[in-house]
């Protein structure tokens, strides 16, 4: 993996209060479900403590001023206690000397873990990986912002461990990683695979279901430009006449689990026309096995159904390809005041967008996407704060985009997390074109 700097070379920016202004920026609005601000680290924390530790090196100059290698030393738990050690000694100060360092001190009552989850997006199993942040001070006093990611991917000294470090400043942001030169990152928790698919034996039936039989839609591309990695990935149609043109899925069944977490990576072809918009994935829940799709237009009751959709957003007689957004059903959505669910079954999803400044979706270009549901405690109603603590979340290429918070999706624990589809839907497509999609990874933690 090649390293990745972005600083000047001879200083190591901070930035006093810098701390205070994020924690300002990620106040909640009180109304319901409510978009998280993206400024900061937001981080959902385990409710068990799993722990991630690390002694070693990055690069490989010697620990002299200008080399190019840097030094760490941590070890923090979920419970946001622990201590962090970092330095760069290509990062000097004026004096040409003096290598810039953070420090995370368990005796000094300003620097602080605040958040921590149990996997990272830069792992390609995530689960063997951690992040965690929070505010550190440097070696000149000031206090600044960072975030960590790591990766437990072999034994001490075997070079496979990986180590990234964020510091967030206002004019640019520190941003090294890279495989360790020496020692070693362990990672503890909770964090299990479900399954992962990179499609490399093709479509297996017995695992995935097209709906409805036969539609054509799905393939297999061994085409060097449109894989992520190995030798191949789904090919996803979408087309203007025939079966083509209306609705098709891929869908694969799961044990019931009441969180979730799913990565995959995506890649639209060369001038992508979505002038109908697009359904493209979801994550839901039943009692059987197809109606959490298929109800277009009926808001669920708490019991029946729910329906996560992650979809470019829609502008009429607009063609462009535009950002990932969610597309949502649960009980508590706005539905139309003429709504009816037998005379008039008019409630459609509900749209959750990104806030600025927001990701685009670049067509002929892989962009890696984590999605993350997770289930309300379940009751006798949606009314209540200790009812409504359900959420969605989205991640672009490592950067928190979406946080829906106090959703209610239940009101039965029965109704949980089964079904992950791929959906293929464009009504009447403009043109036959198509998407690729590529190493999915399903994980709980």
């Amino acid at each position: 993996m090649q390293a990745r700097r972005r600083f000047p070379r001879n200083h190591f920016v901070s930035l006093l209060g810098l701390a205070a202004a994020l924690v300002a920026a990620g106040c909640e609005d009180p109304s319901r479900p409510v978009h998280s601000a993206i400024g900061a680290p937001n981080l959902a924390v385990s409710v068990v403590t799993p722990k991630d530790s690390g002694l070693g090196t990055l690069g490989p100059g010697s620990p002299t001023p200008g080399s190019d290698l840097q030094d760490f030393d941590f070890d923090v738990t979920a419970d946001l206690t622990g201590r962090v050690f970092y330095r760069d000694w290509a990062a000097l100060r004026s004096d040409g000397v003096t290598p810039a360092s953070l420090t995370v001190d368990p005796t000094d009552s300003f620097t602080r873990i605040t958040a921590y989850r149990d996997w990272a997006f830069d792992c390609a199993n995530p689960t063997r990986g951690a992040t965690f942040g929070g505010t550190g001070r440097l070696d000149t006093g000031d206090l600044v912002d960072f975030q960590v990611a790591t990766c437990d991917n072999g034994a001490a000294g075997s070079g496979l461990d990986y180590l990234r470090m964020v510091v967030f400043t206002p004019g640019f942001q520190y941003d090294h990683s890279g495989l360790l030169s020496s020692g070693d990152v362990k990672k503890t928790g909770t964090a299990t695979i479900i399954f992962q698919e990179g499609f490399e034996n093709g479509i297996d039936p017995t695992l995935w279901k097209e709906v409805p039989a036969g539609n054509g839609r799905y393939s297999v591309s061994t085409d060097p430009l449109r894989i992520h990695s190995g030798t191949h990935s789904l090919e996803v149609l979408f087309g203007t006449t025939g079966t083509y043109a209306t609705w098709g899925e891929l869908a694969r069944s799961i044990a019931g689990v009441d969180e979730i977490y799913v990565k995959f990576s995506v890649l639209f072809e060369e001038n992508f026309n979505e002038l109908k918009g697009l359904h493209m994935f979801v994550l839901c829940g039943n009692g059987t096995f197809s109606p959490c799709t298929g109800n277009a237009g009926h808001k669920p009751t708490g019991t029946d159904r729910f329906y996560a959709g992650l979809d470019p957003e829609f502008v009429q007689n607009d063609a462009t390809l535009k950002p990932l957004h969610f597309y949502t059903y649960w009980p508590e959505m706005e539905c139309p005041l003429d709504y009816d669910p037998v005379l008039n079954p008019n409630c459609f999803g509900n749209d959750f967008y990104q806030t600025l400044p927001k990701t685009q979706l670049v067509p002929n270009q892989w962009q890696s996407v984590v999605m993350h549901v997770k289930m309300n405690t379940a009751g006798p109603s949606c009314v209540g704060t200790q009812y409504d603590n359900g959420s969605q979340e989205l991640w672009i290429e490592g950067v928190q985009k979406l946080s829906i918070q106090n959703m209610c999706w239940r009101t039965t624990s029965s109704l949980n997390l089964n079904s992950v589809r791929l959906v293929n839907y464009m009504s009447s497509g403009p043109k036959v074109e198509h998407l690729w999609i590529d190493d999915i990874t399903v994980w709980r933690p």
